[in-house]
């Protein structure tokens, strides 16, 4: 922030110093200043004719007009002496280097946006109910359509400033990665596969909606992803055919208590239903994760505009997949069927050993 706001205040320097430069400048918005009050001074500014102004006279008709601005507390930031010190050559270094400022404000200001947008993202992750995971995921499309306004932002500075700031890193940048889930529904996870186990015919009712990388349990992600390949090679699908398929796939071996656990409780007719939990928390947690990306990614300084808004997109793909798949999942009626499950709970349902290192991302 210490750099941003010397940045800022750069840059109305430079505009005090050479009003003329004013018009070709309104490629920055107001909004872009993380200040009100320098955002209500550039749009001062912006409303001024300083054609007809002698150079000598630009702080007192400053001065005049923000006297004119409605909010009080924004007129007292806004006082002469201060209007006086950002005209300071120890402010501005170069008034002609005015568009290089404007540059660094408005790839600020997009760093800014971007975490608040993994902000929000968080928020409606960890807020939502399972059963409004799909409303939750419009959350990404909208700030989908944030990161392109962003880009197009960027874009509309002057190609010199933008070939000056937009510098790609010099090593590839990763966030760092999330200590837990935030979402994890493992009695769901459990009594999907267990009822797959006991009735595999349900099993083409949940494939065309649910991924092995949906469980948060890695043995049970295993355990579906080896009865997904028996059900595509039209394969018995029992306690030990799915054992056996599992030790070729990766992931930790399936322990012959998970498998006991599982076969034991094991109730038909409810896979889809529990599957449909398993899909919309596993939603809810990658977008949390998008969120947890972004944020991180525009911490980075090293991120240059152009650079961090495709890094932002390409967080968000996960989850505009997954809201493509719950909503054909819903549009769907082999996908999303309308039978309740049986109201009777199972007499041994799985409980599953909550293995803390089989929790962590």
């Amino acid at each position: 922030m210490r750099l941003t706001r010397k940045a800022e205040e750069a840059l109305l320097g430079a505009m005090l110093h050479r009003p003329e430069a004013l018009p070709s400048m309104r490629w920055i918005p107001s909004a872009t200043f993380s200040r009100p009050d320098y955002a209500a001074l550039w749009q001062t500014l912006q409303s001024l004719d300083f054609s007809k102004v002698a150079p000598t006279d630009i702080p007192a008709a400053v001065t005049a007009a923000v006297a004119k601005i409605e909010d009080p507390g924004i007129r007292h930031l806004l006082s002469p002496a201060r209007i006086s010190h950002l005209a300071n050559s120890s402010v501005c270094p170069n008034p002609r280097t005015a568009p290089l400022y404007g540059g660094m404000v408005l790839e600020a200001a997009i760093h800014r946006a971007v975490e608040h947008a993994g902000e929000q993202l968080r928020d409606t992750a960890r807020q939502a109910e399972v059963d409004q995971a799909l409303k939750a995921l419009e959350q990404a499309d909208r700030t989908g359509r944030r990161l392109a306004q962003l880009d197009a932002a960027w874009r509309a500075a002057p190609e010199t400033v933008r070939n000056l700031l937009d510098t790609q890193p010099e090593e590839s940048i990763t966030p760092v990665p999330r200590t837990e889930r935030a979402r994890t529904d493992l009695q769901a996870e459990g009594e999907t596969v267990a009822s797959l186990l006991y009735e595999p015919r349900q099993l083409p009712e949940v494939t065309g909606r649910l991924q092995a990388q949906d469980f948060s349990h890695p043995q049970l992600a295993v355990a579906y992803r080896a009865m997904c390949t028996l059900g595509e090679r039209h394969a018995p699908i029992d306690p030990l055919t799915v054992a056996w398929e599992a030790q070729r796939h990766p992931g930790p071996t399936l322990s012959d208590q998970i498998l006991a656990e599982l076969e034991q409780g094991g109730m038909g007719g409810i896979a889809a239903h529990t599957a449909e939990r398993v899909l919309h928390t596993a939603a809810l947690d990658r977008l949390d994760a998008a969120g947890h990306d972004l944020r991180n990614y525009a911490r980075h300084p090293g991120l240059a505009p152009s650079a961090l808004v495709g890094h932002a997109q390409q967080a968000l793909q996960p989850v505009h997949a997954d809201h493509q798949r719950i909503q054909h999942a819903e549009r769907d009626p082999e996908l999303a069927s309308d039978k309740e499950p049986a109201p009777a709970a199972p007499s041994h349902s799985p409980e599953l050993p909550d293995h803390q290192n089989e929790m962590e991302m």
